[in-house]
């Protein structure tokens, strides 16, 4: 287990210090800069509010593509753009806008009041044109984006062409400029609870230190489970290939003996807990546990392992509310949903 001193601004370290060694907080050090990622980018994109804050899903959609053979698709393209990638090329066909050709994709917020954000390249005419012959209606709102509105306030149209691909809200409001594509249920959502607020995202004290520590990652989710700690937690999986993946685990507890409680524990339960998903010991899941624990005010634990197999193992467990006993030895409580 290790200690690491952080950077300035709730923002995670590189540089480790062993916790037995008993040294401080590095004080005096000169602060090293913020890690620049594709998730901090995206969502420095965004504002905090009670809608983005408590659930965030990222995915680096170029850095996947660049991985991935076309003939055996990665397991984490469409991270961060669920409700649109299985109709991805269709969509393409009918809006001129393709979620996969996106450089980053988030979804934030919670069913219904979901938005979902993809940064690149876009051409606004060419959307705006087939956007308009599929009934939308036009808003400039100013800043270089058009508004695209076909209905509003979480209106269904089990007749529309979007319904009859699966999608039947995520694409009722579209916002579009030549470097983003913002998408959700309701105007209100976009306007009152996702590029409006008092800070971006990714300064959120939490939010930011999460997202600092999982570090590059190409596919991450940040949020509360209260099945799991009483505070957020993010996962995400860094990878250069197919074959080589670690899955990253960030945790803000209330303070550093918590910490180091959960990190001191996190070997032994990687080798000793049964998952009730798989019902499987983690140990043929994940290997080479490790744990260090992050200085600075948010007292980050940030735990690491190699997937033995599926690199969403983390992912799909947090679905299922197995996560508290592999991170914290609480048992879940299949009343309570973990987000």
């Amino acid at each position: 287990m290790k200690r690491a001193v952080r950077w300035t601004a709730g923002v995670c370290a590189a540089l480790s210090i062993a916790v037995a060694s008993g040294c401080g907080s590095g004080k005096g050090d000169d602060p090293a800069p913020r890690p620049h990622t594709e998730l901090i980018t995206a969502l420095s994109g965004v504002r905090d509010s009670f809608l983005t804050h408590y659930w965030s899903e990222f995915g680096d959609v170029a850095g996947v593509r660049a991985r991935g053979a076309a003939e055996n698709p990665d397991p984490l393209l469409g991270y961060g753009e669920s409700q649109l990638v299985q109709a991805a090329a269709q969509l393409h066909d009918l809006t001129g806008i393709d979620p996969l050709a996106a450089r980053t994709a988030l979804t934030l917020g919670q069913p219904p009041e979901q938005v979902g954000v993809l940064n690149g390249t876009f051409d606004p005419s060419a959307i705006g044109a087939k956007l308009q012959k599929l009934g939308y209606k036009k808003r400039d709102v100013g800043g270089g984006e058009a508004e695209w509105v076909i209905r509003d306030n979480h209106a269904i149209d089990a007749n529309d062409r979007f319904a009859q691909l699966g999608i039947l809200t995520a694409l009722n409001v579209i916002r579009v400029s030549p470097t983003r594509v913002v998408y959700a249920g309701a105007t209100k959502d976009i306007d009152t609870k996702t590029l409006t607020g008092p800070r971006p995202l990714s300064d959120a004290f939490d939010v930011g230190a999460v997202a600092d520590c999982l570090g590059p990652v190409k596919a991450a989710q940040i949020g509360m489970d209260i099945n799991t700690s009483p505070k957020l937690m993010g996962i995400g999986v860094q990878t250069s290939s197919p074959q080589d993946a670690t899955a990253v685990v960030c945790m803000v507890t209330k303070s550093r003996d918590a910490a180091e409680d959960i990190a001191s524990a996190w070997p032994g339960r990687v080798q000793s807990v049964t998952s009730y998903l798989t019902n499987e010991p983690w140990s043929k899941v994940l290997a080479d546990p490790k744990a260090e624990v992050l200085d600075g005010s948010e007292h980050v634990v940030r735990l690491t392992a190699r997937p033995l197999g599926k690199v969403t193992a983390l992912f799909d467990a947090w679905r299922a509310k197995d996560l508290g006993p592999l991170l914290t030895g609480t048992r879940p409580d299949p009343t309570v949903s973990a987000r």
